[in-house]
């Protein structure tokens, strides 16, 4: 039960963290939940989260780390960036 209540406290915070950042227009660095997440979660999560069209995605490495970018058209016909941890934050 802490583990459930402990991911649907990320997954909330995950939420609010993408609407902020299309209400500043910044790309926003989402921390994964409590397990790995693969690109097609990422995607969905995306699509979930949002009624942006998803254009592109591909898993990259960034300093070390894995990170899924999600390109997405925003309302006013710009293109977004996101970018998603795939592995837990420490």
């Amino acid at each position: 039960m802490k583990k459930l209540n402990k991911f649907i406290a990320v997954a909330v915070l995950s939420q609010c963290a993408v609407l902020a950042a299309y209400a500043i227009n910044t790309p926003v660095m989402l921390l994964a939940a409590s397990e790995a997440i693969n690109l097609d979660q990422a995607v969905a999560n995306v699509k979930k989260d949002t009624s942006k069209k998803v254009l592109s995605a591909e898993t990259i490495q960034i300093e070390g780390k894995t990170v899924h970018v999600i390109k997405v058209l925003t309302d006013d016909g710009h293109i977004k960036k996101l970018q998603i941890n795939s592995s837990p934050s420490k």
